[in-house]
Formats: structure tokens, sequence, C-alpha cells
């Protein structure tokens, strides 16, 4: 009898059991998350977009918006699927025109579901959420929109979310100080009473006004005679010698006045001549002779005259010096009056220092007062001076501004060149710091205030 030969079956696993579905998430759950990520908010802009953006979770909603209140406004502060809120636009204008109408009316103090405008009476604007539902909380509250009415259990689920969302901005914006430790009260209080005695240490008043090297007396050179430039025959800034030519005037009409006068000298003298000849023959031609004497004696007088003014057309340097101008382009063909200023001729080596003092530092401005002068050209070197001369009134300066004119005379061994400008330091009578630091506030509030 043949033996069977057992038979291996392998036997395959096979997962028969059912699926599993992932389980709903309920409403409870979403709002305990959301009171939980409000709760561990760091700071309120945070806690708005929070608001505005995870409540619709809970809550489907087309827009949310985070609002503040006062008795007579309302502020939109954010809104969902914003980051920024653009409170000048159209919209947000118009929302917060149909807002403060419900202020008005008292419906913003309580939870309550109510229905918007869906159309702008400006435009064509169609508002799509015209069903609204708002929860208070202190200051503000959180409205929101949708195309559909709210149901009971969807504004209490929203006056929730709004307490919850009010307690969080309160905590944080009424975050406690920290108590200061004994040690630290020490330097705080220690600190305040160097700056208390500090205040009394006295300092000098200073003042800094900007500054120009000007010459000190220096010689003005004016029109002689009325007439029209012709030429400035030096260059700005030359050395002169005296008597070296600086300005020639046009002189056409005063040379042929010369030239008139120079002819009528000859007629006169002629007629002098020949009536003396006469007299010798004629007796009453001696009557003339007393005439011509004095018609020539005023020719003579007037071509002096005409000659006189004809010199004056060139004008010469009275002194040694530097010719202090501006571009000579712009005197050329400039008629000019008797006794208007051209130039200045000054020695390079007597120089002054011109300072236009603000209006506020006229307690500095005393005689024998300390100054320091910062050319621009050297800002690092000081320059000592002592001022001298200062004007009693203020005027007005080429920008605009009022400002006293005050001069400084160098006292060092230093010669800056004409010209050059810079920042002058001067130093006035001695005050407590504490008047020095609060003089400026002070003055700006008076003038402010007008007290």
């Amino acid at each position: 009898m043949n033996a069977v030969t057992p038979v291996k079956v392998k036997h395959i696993a096979t997962d028969v059991s059912p699926s599993v579905e992932p389980a709903k998430v309920s409403p409870l759950q979403i709002l305990v998350s959301l009171e939980g990520e409000a709760l561990a908010a760091t700071d309120r802009l945070a806690l708005k977009h929070m608001a505005v953006n995870k409540s619709r979770k809970l809550i489907p909603s087309g827009h949310i918006f985070w609002l503040t209140n006062d008795r007579r406004s309302v502020k939109i502060e954010a809104m969902s699927s914003q980051s920024d809120i653009d409170k000048t636009s159209p919209f947000i204008q118009w929302m917060r025109g149909q807002l403060e109408g419900r202020l008005r009316a008292g419906d913003l103090s309580k939870p309550h579901s109510f229905d918007i405008l869906s159309r702008r009476e400006a435009d064509d604007f169609a508002y799509p959420f015209n069903h609204a539902a708002f929860a208070p909380f202190p200051n503000g509250g959180l409205l929101f929109t949708r195309n559909t009415s709210f149901t009971e259990s969807e504004t209490a689920l929203i006056t929730r979310l709004s307490t919850v969302y009010g307690t969080a901005w309160q905590a944080l914006g009424a975050k406690k100080r920290a108590r200061m430790t004994p040690r630290k009260r020490t330097i705080v209080w220690g600190t305040a009473a160097v700056l208390a005695l500090a205040a009394f240490i006295p300092v000098p008043m200073t003042t800094l006004a900007p500054t120009e090297i000007v010459a000190a007396n220096p010689y003005i050179v004016t029109a002689p005679i009325e007439g029209v430039i012709d030429q400035i025959l030096v260059p700005p800034n030359t050395v002169v010698k005296k008597g070296t030519a600086l300005i020639r005037l046009v002189d056409t009409s005063y040379r042929n006045e010369y030239i008139l006068a120079e002819g009528e000298e000859t007629v006169a003298r002629a007629k002098l001549r020949q009536a003396s000849l006469t007299a010798f023959v004629d007796d009453a031609a001696k009557r003339e002779i007393a005439v011509a004497k004095a018609e020539e004696g005023l020719a003579g007088a007037r071509k002096s005259y005409a000659r006189d003014r004809l010199s004056k057309t060139t004008l010469l340097a009275p002194m040694d010096g530097v010719a202090l101008f501006s571009n000579p382009q712009d005197w050329a063909g400039r008629p000019v009056a008797t006794g208007e200023a051209i130039l200045q001729v000054a020695d390079p080596t007597r120089v002054l220092l011109r300072i236009d003092a603000p209006l506020t530092s006229g307690e500095t401005l005393q005689s024998g007062a300390r100054v320091r002068l910062f050319l621009d050209s050297k800002p690092l070197t000081a320059i000592e001076a002592e001022l001298g001369e200062a004007s009693y009134y203020a005027e007005s300066l080429p920008d605009g501004q009022m400002a006293f004119t005050a001069y400084a005379k160098i006292t060092d061994n230093t010669v800056p060149r004409i010209g050059s400008r810079g920042v002058a330091k001067i130093y006035g009578r001695k005050a407590p710091l504490g008047y020095w630091l609060a003089r400026k506030p002070i003055t700006l509030a008076r003038q402010f205030t007008g007290l």
C-alpha cells in the first residue's frame, strides 16, 4: 500500500477588518483649541489676526472684523485675509459708516444678529455678505458676516470667542511692571541724585553761529560820478599798489565835453587877443577887453571842470591791499550812481570775524566774551578771538532770517583768508547746567504756547 505524501498548505493572512474613518472634530474641540491659542498669544497684533482668521474654523464666515469703539466712533483694526487695513479705502469707510449708525442706536453693546446693507448708494458696489453677528468685549468686539443668517448656537459660540479674545486682549495690555530690587532702586536714586547735583554745576552759556572772515576797516571804492562801468581792470582778490587803475567808466560823453570845453577856451583866448590888439588903434575897443577876459576865465573853468570829470572815469587804488569784489562780468555795462560802492581795497593782514548770532543768543553777546572759530577748511583747528561790538537790533540776512551782527578780533597770530567761512562758538556768562540744558526747550514751549 503506497504511502500518502503530506501536502503543506501556506495560509496567507488577510486583513478583513473594516476601514476606520478619521473621527470628525467637534465644535467643542475647535473652541478649546482656539481658546488655548488665544491665551498663548505673545502680543496684541498676533491676537487680532488669530481672531479674524482662525475663527473661521468654528464659524463659517465671509468676513470677520476686529472692532474697537468709543462713544462716538468705530475703528476697524483687523479684517480676515488682510495683513493690514487701509482705513481710507472706500470699503472700510462704508463699513464704518454703517457700524457707527449701529453704535449710536446702541446695537453694539450686546450680542445679536442683524442685517447690513448690501449695496452702496454712491456706486454699484454690492456687498455679498449681508447677514452679520456681533459680540462685544470691553471697548470693542468681533463682527462676523456671511450670506446666510446665523443660528442661535453660532451666536453663542461667537459670544464665547469674543469673551475669550477680549480677555486675552486686556491681559496683554495690562502687563505689570516688575518691582525693582533694592540694589536697582539704590542705583536709580543714586543716579538721580548725581544728576540733580550736576544740574547746579556752573557752565558758560555758549552759542554756535555762522561766521565769515571780513576785512578790518577796508577802503570802499565808490563811483565819483554817474556813469556806466566799462571794465574792471583787475581780477578779484588781486594784490594792488596805491595808484593802480581799478575801474574804468565809459568816458565818451566826458571826453567830448572836455574837447568842447578846450575849443571854447581857444575861442575865448582868440577874442581876448583880438580885443587887445584893437585897443591900440580904437579907444572904444578897450571896453571889450574886460568882457573877453571874463569869457576866457569862464572857458578855462569849464575846461578844468570837464578835465576833472574825465579824470574820474578811471578809479585808482587809494592804498596798498587786496581788491575785494564779485565777478567782474557782473559789473561790465552796469550803470552806477554817484557814491555807489563798487569794490573794497583792504589790508589782508587786518581781519575781523563777522558773526551772525541767532536771536536766542542775545545774552552771550557781551563785549570781551571769548570766541572760538572753526573754519570749514580747517574744522579741527580752533582760532581764538575776542568779541568786540554787536548790533543792538537784529537785522535781516540774505536768506530771510533775523540775526544779531557781531564782530570779533582774532587774539592769536592766525590770519585767515578774507572770505573764509566757519562756525563760531561764543562763550557768555556762566549759568547752572540744568538751565543751560533746559533753556531751548523752555523757549520753544513759550513760543508754542504763548505763555
